[in-house]
């Protein structure tokens, strides 16, 4: 998916990278020139100054102009910290660079259904978790809006279906969840998240139709560009 939404904003191939967020290493790029950096909370690939030991999505702590891509996965956190973050991405990025980001749709996922998100069965019973998401994770017309504020150039935003995993087993379901985690999972209490995992499988036994079956997580694609 990620080879898609990069090779999707068209850029020059071999250019200079910055990314950030939760699960950034995960990411497998089509395209970067340079060395990579792990520095802070995010991983450059540049021919230039690494970012220092203390660089963060907010405060990259790399010069004006340097990046030709700046990838962003759930790295927001909140409404509030979402215009720095995106002015600090159009800072560093060089004329024509591109912006990606990505966020869970915490609005879909909660109006949704287990039958189509299996992680709505986490809210429906800890509704505590619901109200979490919606705060720490941006709407797509919040993004939207923010681009434009940031002066990014055709800015668009849209959502798609996110697979977390193809299961065979209900048990290795739970395991995956157990591990991996549900977005909100870990703001349960100890007891309560292994009394959550406890009846998942049977809590999902009654909403997929067999032992086969796809978990899904509804996210927003954000993407804007930095003008000529």
């Amino acid at each position: 998916m990620w080879t898609e939404l990069i090779l999707g904003l068209d850029l020059a191939p071999g250019g200079e990278i910055l990314m950030g967020g939760v699960g950034i290493h995960e990411i497998e790029l089509p395209q970067g020139a340079g060395e990579r950096w792990t520095n802070g909370e995010v991983v450059a690939i540049t021919r230039g100054d690494p970012p220092p030991e203390t660089a963060t999505v907010l405060n990259t702590g790399l010069g004006d102009n340097m990046m030709d891509l700046v990838i962003l996965r759930d790295a927001v956190g909140s409404q509030q910290r979402l215009p720095k973050i995106l002015r600090e991405a159009h800072r560093v990025l060089k004329p024509g660079g591109g912006l990606l980001l990505t966020e869970l749709n915490a609005e879909a996922l909660l109006e949704s259904t287990p039958q189509h998100y299996l992680q709505r069965l986490l809210s429906q019973a800890h509704p505590e978790v619901g109200e979490y998401l919606l705060a720490t994770h941006p709407t797509a017309l919040d993004l939207a809006i923010e681009l434009v504020r940031a002066s990014f150039k055709d800015a668009d935003s849209y959502s798609l279906d996110y697979p977390l995993g193809h299961f065979h087993d209900l048990q290795a379901h739970t395991d995956f969840v157990a591990v991996d985690g549900w977005r909100g999972l870990d703001r349960l209490s100890a007891d309560d998240r292994d009394l959550f995992l406890h009846d998942l499988p049977g809590l999902v036994g009654q909403v997929v139709p067999g032992d086969d079956f796809f978990d899904l997580e509804p996210i927003t694609v954000a993407r804007g560009f930095k003008a000529y």
